[in-house]
């Protein structure tokens, strides 16, 4: 499906103590992400830190799921969280007409 892009977001959880070891393994997925093609952005709330939404955008490539999974399995963000929602979940682009 070429031009289709794909989103995968993700909501994390994270304790004050492990906020930078997360931070640093996001910054290697980031790498490893970029590398591959991916744009990548981090976002925390405002409120409570440590609570954050995770958004990796890709097209929709053969073989490019698997080369972000397999960043992220290396770089192992999951090891810091207390708690993740979405991982399962992957968002495919809608063309509504003219493009």
């Amino acid at each position: 499906m070429p031009g289709i892009r794909k989103l995968k977001a993700v909501r994390a959880v994270v304790r004050p103590d492990k906020r930078d070891e997360y931070l640093e393994r996001w910054k290697t997925y980031v790498v490893a992400a970029q590398a591959a093609g991916a744009q990548v952005w981090l976002y925390e709330d405002q409120v409570l830190p440590g609570r954050f939404f995770e958004f990796t955008q890709h097209e929709a490539a053969e073989g490019m799921e698997g080369k972000l999974e397999g960043a992220f399995r290396e770089a192992d963000v999951k090891g810091v969280c207390v708690r993740r929602e979405g991982d399962e979940v992957l968002y495919r682009e809608v063309v509504l007409g003219g493009r």
